[in-house]
């Protein structure tokens, strides 16, 4: 999504009517003119610069998501620091085409293509359609255009328990557009086909590989007076390019299942499940925004639906804004809430020592205690209530200031790199400065 024209406020960024204000133009400041009839190019960009200062959760780093590198102290300007960049090409009203590339600081050895947000070719054959063939990100989140356009947010960053576990922000494929109206409605629908590879950080700090085939995205969205519904739906089948460790894991319980032991691969296979690498996933999602004089409020819910691994989990956040002249203030409250209890590690000794001897037996138990606690380091449990102010101290400019209270409850620190597993409290407070430029 991005940030707004002139007349089109940021907190209705995720509205229709300024979306198609917007959308085939690049991120520009409010004072310069939008690309004129007669140009066939535009050049354009946005930018964050941001600090985070965490307390509590000592020895945890703050992940703003799971596409980028965590903070590298307990101050940072990691999380939320970003460059991007847009070129715009349209000729007429029927054909154009999109390039963006996003600069952050990426897991260690993540290629460049995983900077590249947006990189498609679009065609309108008439007002109510659309058709566009590359790189496109799926219309899954009220914010799923702007989740790094700062300006276009107005928070420091969008709810970190909703957003933050989500890496696929694009798909390459083929993407299909629809709008109509119906009675004082504006309506609008999605239909995104196709592939993608990105990398993700696990809790070590490491980057590993994700690819989704078989990929399908649908939105659904309505406008009328000043509230605005979306729902959403996702479906992939999903690799994940596991650490050697992981393998070595799923390899053993393999091995302890196989034996002739009666109940044992019952036993064990919770734990197998839970040290998942791949398969289907589908996703729901659910979002609404209302604008109404100086006051807005925004919400989404989500189901994520992995089946046998501990990444299954429900997502909300509200948020309520209050504009003061060119200040607003703001306060949202989100939480995560797995739809698995942590696996528990079954006894093992007493079935296995009268087979294979004591020593065998407990090397088995600590085998099982491992991939134990490997699974809930996938596992995510929190909740954040936050408040702030954004500050519009030039038309293309903004600064904001946010205070963020996190639980992180047992088991359920996936949301961080080097969470441990164990329960939680601190606080998270951000200075952040946005800004858009163009021609």
């Amino acid at each position: 999504m991005l940030p707004a024209r002139p007349g089109c406020p940021f907190w209705k960024a995720a509205s229709r009517a300024c979306r198609t204000a917007v959308l085939a133009l690049a991120v520009t400041a409010a004072g310069p003119a939008l690309a004129q009839e007669d140009s066939r190019w535009n050049v354009s960009g946005y930018g964050t610069a941001g600090v985070t200062s965490q307390s509590g959760a000592e020895g945890w780093r703050f992940l703003r998501n799971s596409a980028q590198a965590a903070a590298d102290g307990r101050t940072s300007a990691t999380p939320d620091s970003r460059a991007g960049l847009q070129l715009n090409w349209s000729r007429g009203p029927q054909w154009d085409a999109a390039l963006q590339v996003v600069a952050m600081k990426k897991p260690p050895g993540a290629p460049l293509s995983d900077s590249l947000e947006w990189a498609y070719l679009s065609h309108r054959p008439d007002a109510s359609w659309r058709l566009r063939l590359g790189r496109i990100n799926p219309d899954l989140f009220l914010y799923a255009d702007s989740r790094n356009v700062g300006y276009g947010l107005p928070w420091a960053r969008p709810p970190v328990d909703f957003y933050g576990f989500a890496p696929l922000a694009a798909v390459d494929g083929l993407d299909v557009e629809r709008q109509w109206s119906s009675g004082d409605g504006e309506w609008r629908g999605r239909l995104t086909a196709g592939s993608f590879s990105i990398s993700g950080i696990d809790t070590r700090g490491q980057r590993f590989g994700i690819r989704g085939r078989e990929t399908l995205a649908l939105g659904l969205s309505r406008e009328e007076g000043g509230l605005l519904l979306k729902a959403s739906y996702l479906r992939t089948r999903l690799a994940m390019g596991a650490p050697p460790e992981l393998l070595l894991l799923r390899d053993g319980l393999s091995q302890l299942a196989a034996l002739p032991v009666p109940g044992l691969a019952h036993a064990i296979g919770p734990l197998q499940h839970n040290l998942w690498i791949g398969g289907p996933v589908s996703y729901r999602g659910f979002g609404a925004q209302y604008e109404r004089g100086p006051w807005t409020i925004a919400a989404e819910a989500s189901d994520l639906s992995v089946p046998g691994s501990p990444l299954n989990a429900r997502r909300g956040y509200v948020s309520l804004g209050y504009r003061h002249k060119t200040v607003t203030y703001f306060a949202l409250a989100s939480r995560v809430v797995p739809r698995k209890p942590a696996p528990e590690v079954p006894d093992l000794m007493t079935p296995l020592t009268p087979v294979i001897g004591a020593p065998a037996a407990a090397a088995a138990q600590q085998l099982a205690g491992y991939a134990g606690a490997a699974a809930v380091l996938y596992r995510y449990d929190q909740s954040t209530v936050g408040a702030g102010l954004r500050w519009d101290l030039l038309p293309n400019a903004a600064v904001k200031l946010q205070v963020d209270r996190f639980k992180v409850h047992a088991n359920g620190s996936a949301g961080w790199v080097h969470g441990d597993g164990r329960a939680a409290r601190g606080t998270l407070y951000s200075v952040v400065f946005d800004f858009v430029w163009g021609q």
